[in-house]
This record gives C-alpha cells, structure tokens and sequence, in this order.
C-alpha cells in the first residue's frame, strides 16, 4: 500500500512541479519558474516544459540558456509555430550575429526535412516500409493496380521519412551547443595561456568539433577556437 502510494506521488510530483512553473511564472517570478521547469524535467524531457523553461530564461535575461531549451523544444515538438517564432526570437537579440545564412533552398530543404520529430520520423519509416513490402506482397498475389499505386505512395512517405530521420541524426551528430555565459574568449588551444581569437557572447551557436582537458574545440560560421567546457552547452545530451 505504502509502495503505491510512493509511486503514486513520484508519479504526480513533474506535473506538480510543471504547474508550480506556471503559477510562479504567471506572478511574474521567472527565477523561480525557471528552478520549477527544470524540476519537473528530471521526470523526463518534455516539449512544453522546455519551452516555458526557455520563456522564463529569456524573461530572466540568459538568451543562451533560452535557445538551448528553445532548440530541444523544438527537437521534441518540431511543428509547434510558437516553439519556432521564440526561438527566432531569442535568436535575434543575440550579440553575436551570424555572418554565413544558409541559401534559400538549403534552408527550405532543412525545414522540409524537420517537420517530423526525430522520434516520428524512426516510427514511421519502419512502419511504412513494413507496409510498402507487405503491398508490393499483395500485389504479387492480386495483381491489383491499386495495390502498386497503395505501395508508390507508402514508398515515397518511407523515403522521406527515412531521409528526416538521418536529417535529424546528422544535427545530434553534429554535437551543436550554445554559448551560456555572458562572454567567452575563443583561444587558439586548449590553454589560458593561448592566444584569445574569437569573442564569443551569450547565446552564440558552435558545434563541438573535439574535446581535451577543460577546453572544447568549437566551430562556427567562419571561425572557431578553444573555450572553457562551462562557456557552453550541448544541445542534445
């Protein structure tokens, strides 16, 4: 009975904490919110409580930490508008700002190929490539026109599917991470003692390219350089 009752409780307690984030955030309380938001997260990642968690940071002044939690968001939820005009608009109140913007076709290619979730995206090219072959099966059978152009069409939805899924393995291979302190200088090597290239500042997006000591090799649009290992934060864990 006590078991249940314990499980009962952990069960409840990241809706409690999620709904405590709204309360405080709602009164305007952005630290703590942010405090309950991250509590509730322990339970698991969530689409709408790193979404609220990146609201509360942006309203706490951290840009980084907001577009981190803005992209992981995003990585969950990847139709939600809100969850894409927030982080555009984290984006643009960066210091930093990017100097090489993708072509319009490589940018619409990437937005075509993300609009299912990494998750979605596995789920459902297995599925539909389960059914494709158990059609063209039929098919064989019946030879029944129907049944080929039932395949084509579960054949095409596979292929994207499948190509939004290595889009989406591409990204976390990628290792992308924001900047989440005010400034970091960008070193020439994994030492104090080198020479400062770079001034990167909150909210900065680099992908680590190598790891060593404390330091992290990060790249950006053109540049990069060594930075402390608690100047920036990876995206995806």
């Amino acid at each position: 009975m006590f078991a249940a009752i314990a499980l009962l409780v952990l069960a409840l307690a990241p809706a409690g904490a999620y709904n405590q984030g709204n309360r405080l955030y709602a009164q305007k309380d952005y630290s703590g919110a942010a405090a309950a938001y991250e509590e509730a997260l322990k339970a698991g990642p969530s689409a709408a409580a790193h979404f609220n968690l990146g609201n509360a940071l942006f309203k706490s002044g951290k840009i980084g930490p907001a577009i981190l939690h803005y992209r992981r968001a995003r990585y969950l939820s990847p139709r939600d508008r809100d969850v894409a005009a927030n982080l555009e608009f984290a984006r643009a109140y960066r210091i930093d700002k990017v100097m090489a913007a993708a072509s319009p076709f490589a940018h619409g290619l990437d937005t075509a190929l993300h609009r299912l979730s990494r998750r979605e995206a596995t789920v459902g090219a297995a599925v539909l490539f389960a059914l494709t072959g158990a059609l063209l099966a039929a098919w064989i059978v019946r030879r029944w026109t129907v049944l080929v152009v039932a395949a084509s069409s579960c054949a095409v939805a596979a292929a994207y599917a499948f190509a939004s899924q290595q889009a989406w393995a591409t990204e976390v291979r990628s290792r992308p991470a924001v900047v989440v302190v005010s400034e970091v200088n960008a070193l020439s090597g994994p030492s104090e003692d080198a020479k400062q290239i770079l001034l990167l500042h909150d909210g900065m997006e680099v992908e680590i390219r190598e790891a060593r000591g404390e330091y992290l090799l990060v790249q950006l649009p053109g540049g990069g350089g060594w930075v402390p290992r608690n100047a920036v934060q990876r995206v995806y864990e």
